[in-house]
């Protein structure tokens, strides 16, 4: 435990913002060269380093989602959690890499496939040319201590309302909503998180300029406008006709459907984005067809305005597989569905007969400021990866 924290650590000092992620790669090919591993890299800048004849595959992605001050990370440890000050922590999905090399240096018999660049769009999954020899792939960049078998699709849309402006009388000022909470804009959308976008439209009539969000897969912190206040005792300005507000008022925020079965959201759109007649919303639905139907409805909404989707990744079905069965065993855990995208999806279409499952610790708020992982649950996580491992190891 101590060690992975240690290697962690050394992980958050190193800048790993998605896109931007080739001082941690380096870092890592390091770490296998002094781990006696053999490795293979690809243009997307995957990594797979291999020895012997593996029993298992891991594999988490290295970059990470930055908010606040990041990728400038001050951990603080408090209560039995490890968060950082006024940023993200990368625990998604640093926690993950850093079991994968502390597991290097004492086994001889795994891959561990690391991915890049997951946060914005799962490119390196989607663009891997590395293939894994191992029967089983475990994923870890799951959130609670429960075993997934499935996760949600995604895609984003990006809308250009035909926006035009009036001529009127009135005084400017300028109107803020800032430092909201945020989270992630698929597991978090069912926490009545505010969105700062959808607040401050709610709250102006009459603006010249519009500006939110931060991120397309994390809920908006802030926005900002610029309203005029008309009065015929002002200077001429010019503002956005009205129909512009209530378009953007009639989009649709927060969770869509639910499915009862796994206790998850099924359907959901998170407004991410918005500069003037720009728009970027989120999608995610937990099967393709339901992902299908979720894009038909936006384009009713977004009628009079150009969309065009993008960045979209498959579904990862349910399936209760020969690896999630092992780990019911070893973790005594329930089976879940994640509303968010997990690299399982995609690389089940690229090794359709590897059996698949995703496990991770207890992770709070990704995507925020407040994200904060537990300490106690990345020793539970890491213990039952080693039982795995001696379980599949004696087969």
């Amino acid at each position: 435990m101590k060690e992975v924290l240690e290697i962690f650590k050394k992980i958050t000092k190193i800048p790993h913002c998605s896109g931007n992620t080739e001082e941690l790669k380096s870092f890592i090919i390091e770490w296998i060269d002094k781990s006696g591993y053999k490795y293979k890299t690809d243009k997307a800048g995957n990594i797979l380093a291999y020895k012997n004849d593996p029993v298992l595959a891991l594999q988490s992605h290295y970059d990470m989602v930055c908010v606040g001050e990041a990728p400038n990370i001050e951990i603080i440890e408090e209560n039995g959690w490890l968060r950082a000050k006024n940023s993200t922590l990368g625990a998604d999905n640093g926690i993950g890499v850093a079991i994968m090399l502390d597991l290097m240096r004492k086994y001889d018999n795994l891959e561990f496939l690391f991915t890049n660049d997951e946060e914005i769009g799962l490119i390196g999954a989607f663009n891997l040319e590395l293939d894994i020899k191992s029967r089983y792939l475990l994923n870890l960049d799951s959130e609670d201590e429960n075993i997934y078998i499935g996760c949600a699709g995604g895609v984003d849309v990006k809308v250009k309302y035909p926006l035009e402006t009036i001529k009127t009388k009135g005084f400017t000022a300028s109107v803020k909503i800032e430092g909201l909470p945020g989270g992630h804009s698929g597991v978090d959308i069912d926490k009545e998180i505010p969105n700062a976008i959808v607040e401050l439209i709610h709250k102006v009539k009459h603006i010249s300029g519009l500006k939110g969000g931060e991120r397309r897969n994390s809920i908006p912190v802030n926005a900002a406008c610029k309203e005029v206040i008309l009065s015929d005792k002002g200077e001429e300005v010019e503002v956005f006709e009205k129909s512009y507000l209530e378009f953007l008022k009639k989009l649709p925020h927060g969770v869509l459907e639910y499915d009862f079965e796994f206790q998850v959201v099924s359907k959901s759109v998170n407004f991410a984005m918005v500069e003037n007649e720009d728009v970027i919303l989120t999608l995610r639905a937990n099967s393709n067809e339901k992902l299908y139907e979720l894009k038909e409805y936006i384009k009713q909404k977004c009628a009079g305005a150009k969309i065009e989707f993008e960045g979209e990744y498959p579904a990862w079905k349910p399936e209760i597989s020969e690896l999630a069965k092992i780990l019911k065993e070893i973790m005594n855990t329930e089976y879940k569905v994640i509303h968010a995208g997990l690299e399982c999806a995609v690389l089940k279409n690229k090794f359709p007969d590897v059996s698949m499952a995703s496990v991770g610790p207890v992770i709070e708020n990704p995507h925020s400021v407040n994200e904060r992982v537990k300490l106690d649950s990345v020793e539970k996580i890491y213990n039952s990866i080693v039982k795995l491992i001696e379980r599949i190891s004696d087969e």
